[in-house]
């Protein structure tokens, strides 16, 4: 039932979950930023399940900057662990998280949805037509 418009704000909810995650990364940790961004790509993160069930996946330790994960989920109590240096630098972590939080991300998610609503309807509104036989298909 997902037409060609919902399939493209799809993608641009992908690549604004994949832009403030990046964005929202670490800068001096290598390439992680430049990973993230060339991995997550809308055709990698967007998931089509049976039944035409799709979600959306962000990568936060992608091939060539798998340490990302401990960037996004920091464990560990000993001194220089990313647990503590989460505690000076807050602002670099878990910033997949961040991503799915963010206002710009929400409001896109917002947008899909009252658009997906839209076309339901009018495709309810076709077949309830077509059957009354109002209209043909």
């Amino acid at each position: 039932m997902a037409s060609k418009s919902a399939d493209i704000q799809l993608k641009q909810i992908a690549l604004a979950i994949r832009n403030v995650a990046s964005a929202a990364a670490p800068r001096k940790t290598g390439n992680l930023r430049n990973e993230l961004r060339r991995y997550n790509t809308p055709e990698r993160m967007i998931k089509t399940r049976p039944g035409g069930e799709k979600s959306i996946t962000f990568s936060v330790a992608p091939p060539g900057a798998v340490y990302g994960k401990y960037w996004n989920s920091p464990y560990g109590t000993g001194t220089g662990t990313t647990a503590t240096i989460k505690k000076r630098y807050p602002q670099h972590f878990d910033y997949g998280d961040k991503a799915y939080t963010d206002p710009a991300v929400r409001r896109a998610i917002e947008d899909w949805k009252a658009a997906w609503m839209k076309e339901v309807i009018e495709d309810l509104r076709e077949t309830i037509r077509y059957e009354l036989g109002t209209t043909k298909r």
